[in-house]
C-alpha cells in the first residue's frame, strides 16, 4: 500500500556520544558460496533508488523529497511512478540478459527499487562472476547474515514529561498518536496485549490507513494474506519474507516482540515468570499510542533489504533496527545493502535507530550499519530499577569475606556448600571453569549429570551465555549458581532470570570470592534472593557489553550516537502466539527506547526531518550524567 504522510521532541536520554556496526564491499569478485549449487546473490545497479533520485535523467523528474522541499517521499506521485517504471525496465533488461546468457529462467527472489536499486537472484558462483561484469551492475555479493544485538526505561529517559506536556515547550503532550513505528526484526507476537487495539490505559487506537485497512499478511488483496493473523488498529500490518521463517511474520524468537513493545507497546500489566521467581509490573513502550508494522526479515541481507524498501512504501515514520554485525566496514560500501538502504530511507523521510552492538567493553567494537552517520546508533546503559541479589553468610575456608552484592532475578538458596567449577574436571571439553563445552551457545554442559549434589557452583564469565552456564550446572546437579566476571568484563552485571538460584558478581568481588574458595575447606554460603530496588543511583551506568568507539571506517564520526536503557529490560516476549514477558539485556533493548523517543518527537514536530530529530536527541542528551561500567568513572565515547 502506498501511503505518504508527514509528521513528528524530546529526549532527555542520559547519554553518551559513542556508536557501532558493519558494512560490505563494493564491486569486487563475488564471494564464493556453493561452487556447484545455487546461492542467493545481491545485485546493485547503477541508477539511484526512488528515494534518492535527484532528477539527473532527461525526461524524468526528481523524486527525492529534499530536492522537492517535501518532508517525506511520495511514492504515489506521477514522478515516482514514472521513475519506478524506468527502474523496473532496467531490472527487467538485466534479468532478460541473465536468462539469455545462462540458458534458463533465473529465480529472482527479491527486487529493490525504493531504498536500493537491484535484486536478489539465485546464481552459481560462476554465474555471479559473469553478472558482475554486465552493464549497469555495480556490485554482486553473495547473501550474508546480520545478527540480533540481544518498564522503568521510558520514565528514566524522560518520556512521561513528553506524554503529559510538561517538557514540550507549551505544546500539548503526546504518546506518539498518529506515528507509525516499523520494527525490522524476528517478527511479532500478535496475541500479546502490548499490541492490542485498546491498551491498559483504555486508549483506543486509530488506524492511519483507515479502519480495516492493513498491509502485509493482513491485507486481503496481498498474495501473502493470512486470515489467521490478527491485525488491529494498533498493529496495522505485518510482513513476512519468503527466505525467512517460511514467510511467517509471527515471532520465531521473541526478540522482535520485545523490541516492538519497548518502542511502542501498550500500557500493560506484565508478569515475568522466571524459573525460580515471578514478578508483576506495569510496563509501557516509550510511544505507547503509536501504531506498529512488523517486518520479520531477520537476518539475511536479501530479506532485510526488501524490508527496508517496504517500510518506505508503507509510509513508516520511525524504524527500529536492533540488528547488525561484529565487524565494521565503510558505510559507503555499495555492497552493504542495509546501510545504503537506510541512507535512502532517510532521504525518504524515515528516521532509523539501530543498536550499537554487544562486543564491549573493548575499543572500536561497533559494527555495521551503526557506524553510518545517517543512522542513530544506540549504546546500552542502566536505568533506576534493579533486582539486586547477594551472596551472604559465608563460612569456612580461611577468613570468610563480607556479604557480596550483585544481581540475579532468582529466589534464594542455602546455606549450602559452595565450590569452584574449575575444580571439577570436565567430562566434555576443557573449560570447566567457564561452565560450558563445545561451541558458544551450544548449551553443552562440561559434566555428566550427578557431578554436583546441591552445591552452589561458581563459574567464571566468558564464551558461553550467562543463563546457559546456569542451565549447565543445574543439569550437572547444582543447587545454586554464582557467575563472576573476569577483568575483561569488569564490574558490569546483569539481573538475569536464571534456571536456579543465582547471583552475578563483578570482577572485584569475584576475585575475592575465588581467593576465599582457594583457602582451606568447608566453604558454605547463602544466596539471599532478589528484591526490587528502585534508586536513581542504579541508573546511567554503561553496560559492560555495550560496544564502544572509535569508529574504525569513519574516524571523524563518533559512535554510538547516544545511550539508552538496555539492561534488564522487561517487555513482551514469546514465540508465535504464546503470551509472555521477559527480561532481556543488550543494545537491542536500548535502540527501541531511542526509536520510541523519535516517535514522540515526530508527533510533536511533524515537519522535522530525520536529521533534525537525530540532532535534537543527541544535543539534548546529557553525557555528564553517564558513568563507565565500573560505576564511578565518567563515561566517554571510548
Amino acid at each position: 500500500m502506498n501511503v505518504s504522510r508527514a509528521r513528528n521532541w524530546l529526549l532527555l536520554i542520559p547519554a553518551l556520544m559513542l556508536m557501532v556496526f558493519a558494512t560490505v564491499s563494493a564491486r569486487t569478485q563475488p564471494e564464493s558460496g556453493s561452487p556447484d549449487g545455487l546461492d542467493i546473490y545481491l545485485i546493485r545497479l547503477s541508477d539511484a533508488p526512488l528515494a534518492s533520485y535527484r532528477g539527473d535523467i532527461t525526461g524524468l523528474e526528481a523524486t527525492n523529497p529534499g530536492v522537492l522541499g517535501e518532508r517525506k517521499l511520495n511514492v504515489a506521485s506521477s514522478a515516482s511512478q514514472a521513475y519506478a517504471t524506468f527502474l523496473e525496465g532496467k531490472r527487467a533488461a538485466l534479468i532478460n540478459q541473465m536468462d539469455q546468457v545462462f540458458g534458463r529462467s533465473v529465480d529472482v527472489v527479491y527486487e529493490y527499487y525504493v531504498t536500493n536499486n537491484g535484486m536478489a537472484v539465485r546464481l552459481t558462483a560462476a554465474e555471479a562472476a559473469i553478472v558482475a561484469e554486465m552493464p549497469d551492475v555495480v556490485v554482486v555479493r553473495r547473501d550474508y547474515e546480520r545478527q540480533l544485538m540481544t518498564d522503568a526505561g521510558p520514565a528514566w529517559i524522560g518520556a512521561p514529561e513528553i506524554w503529559n506536556g510538561t517538557a514540550t515547550g507549551g505544546m500539548p503532550g503526546t504518546k506518539g498518536e498518529g506515528i507509525i513505528v516499523g520494527v525490522i526484526d524476528t517478527g511479532i507476537n500478535p496475541s500479546n496485549p502490548s499490541f492490542a487495539d485498546i491498551g491498559g490505559d483504555a486508549y483506543d487506537h486509530d488506524n492511519p490507513f483507515g479502519s480495516g485497512t492493513y498491509v502485509g499478511v493482513c491485507d486481503s488483496g496481498d498474495p501473502s494474506f493470512d486470515p489467521t493473523f490478527p491485525c488491529n488498529d494498533k498493529l496495522i500490518g505485518a510482513w513476512g519474507f519468503p527466505t525467512v521463517n517460511g514467510g511467517d511474520p509471527r515471532d520465531n524468537d521473541g526478540h522482535g516482540s520485545h523490541t516492538a513493545s519497548t518502542s511502542a507497546g501498550n500500557v500493560v500489566t506484565a508478569t515475568v515468570v522466571g524459573p525460580t521467581l515471578t514478578v508483576t509490573r506495569t510496563i509501557t513502550g516509550v510511544a505507547p499510542h503509536a501504531n506498529i508494522i512488523a517486518y520479520a526479515a531477520c537476518c539475511t541481507a536479501s530479506a532485510l533489504a526488501s524490508a527496508i524498501d517496504q517500510v518506505v512504501l508503507d509510509g513508516v515514520d520511525v524504524v527500529n533496527y536492533s540488528i547488525g554485525s561484529d565487524a565494521p566496514t565503510s558505510p559507503w560500501d555499495p555492497g552493504d545493502f542495509d546501510s545504503s538502504g537506510f541512507l535512502a530511507a532517510r532521504d525518504a523521510g524515515v528516521f532509523v535507530a539501530t543498536s550499537a552492538g554487544n562486543n564491549g567493553p573493548g575499543a572500536a567494537t561497533v559494527g555495521s550499519p551503526a557506524v553510518a552517520p545517517w543512522i542513530l546508533s544506540v549504546g546500552a546503559s542502566t536505568h533506576d530499577r534493579a533486582y539486586p541479589n547477594a551472596v551472604t553468610d559465608m563460612s569456612g575456608g580461611g577468613t570468610p569475606p563480607a556479604d557480596m552484592f550483585g544481581k540475579g532475578f532468582t529466589d534464594g538458596y542455602g546455606p549450602a556448600d559452595i565450590v569452584f567449577a574449575g575444580d571439577f574436571p570436565a567430562d566434555v571439553g576443557t573449560t570447566p571453569e567457564l561452565c560450558g563445552a563445545g561451541a558458544a551457545q551450544s548449551n553443552t554442559s562440561p559434566w555428566n549429570p550427578g557431578t554436583f549434589s546441591g552445591q552452589i557452583v561458581v563459574c567464571e564469565r566468558g564464551i558461553y551465555g550467562r543463563v546457559e552456564k546456569g542451565e549447565n550446572v543445574l543439569a550437572a546437579g547444582a543447587g545454586g549458581y554464582i557467575l563472576v566476571n573476569t577483568a575483561a568484563q569488569g564490574e558490569s552485571i546483569n539481573g538475569d532470570a536464571h534456571a536456579l538460584p543465582g547471583v552475578h558478581l563483578g570482577a572485584t568481588l569475584g576475585d575475592q570470592l575465588l581467593t576465599w574458595l582457594a583457602s582451606g575447606s568447608g566453604h558454605t554460603a547463602v544466596i539471599a534472593g532478589a528484591v526490587l530496588d528502585i534508586d536513581p543511583a542504579n541508573g546511567d551506568i554503561m553496560a559492560g557489553f555495550s560496544s564502544r568507539g572509535p569508529n574504525v571506517p569513519a574516524p571523524s564520526i563518533i559512535v554510538p550516537s547516544l545511550s539508552a536503557p538496555g539492561v534488564d529490560i522487561i517487555a513482551a516476549d514469546g514465540v508465535g502466539d504464546a503470551v509472555s514477558w521477559g527480561f532481556n539485556s543488550g543494545t537491542s533493548m536500548a535502540s527501541p527506547h531511542a526509536a520510541g523517543a523519535a516517535a514522540l518527537l515526530m508527533a510533536l514536530h511533524p515537519t522535522w526531518t530525520p536529521a533534525e530529530i537525530q540532532s535534537a536527541m543527541m544535543l539534548s542528551a546529557d553525557p555528564s550524567a553517564m558513568l563507565k561500567d565500573d560505576g564511578s568513572t565518567p563515561a566517554d565515547p571510548f
